[in-house]
């Protein structure tokens, strides 16, 4: 009887070792998921930036189109040059908004509850060197334009 009794209290110890093991495995992957969130979060606001930067690049590429018919042949030069580093800002605040939107399409938050959490710390780690990746982006591309509208 006693050795019974000893051995139901070891299982329910043991049951509920692991129910705190698994409680911990499910934080974790709650504070991985909130910590790519935090970043995704961060970086959204930039959107708005991209936009508009876009539309001030474009804008300036058409100021230095009118400008170039009066200009001389260095004053010439000098606006391709200018012209081209705009087309290539655009290029980048466009690839740079394209990878935020696939990162939002293509990320699984109901495949998370699925996985193990093993596997789900893994894929939770994957997408935040992702979204961090798409962050560097974002600013760089970001800081690049403005500086470049910020010039005469």
């Amino acid at each position: 009887m006693i050795k019974s009794v000893v051995q139901v209290a070891g299982l329910l110890l043991l049951c509920g070792a692991l129910g705190a093991c698994s409680q911990s495995g499910e934080e974790a992957v709650q504070e991985a998921e909130n910590d790519v969130f935090a970043i995704h979060d961060k970086v959204m606001p930039f959107m708005d930036d991209v936009m508009s930067l876009r539309k001030q690049l474009k804008g300036r590429m058409a100021t230095l189109d009118s400008t170039k018919a009066s200009g001389s042949a260095t004053e010439t030069v000098r606006i391709d040059e200018e012209r081209e580093q705009a087309k290539r800002l655009i290029r980048d605040l466009t690839i740079a908004d394209s990878l935020m939107s696939d990162w939002m399409a293509n990320y699984k938050n109901d495949t998370i509850a699925k996985l193990s959490s093993d596997d789900a710390l893994r894929y939770l780690e994957q997408q935040k060197e992702s979204i961090t990746d798409v962050q560097h982006k974002l600013t760089t591309s970001i800081k690049d334009a403005k500086q470049f509208l910020e010039k005469p």
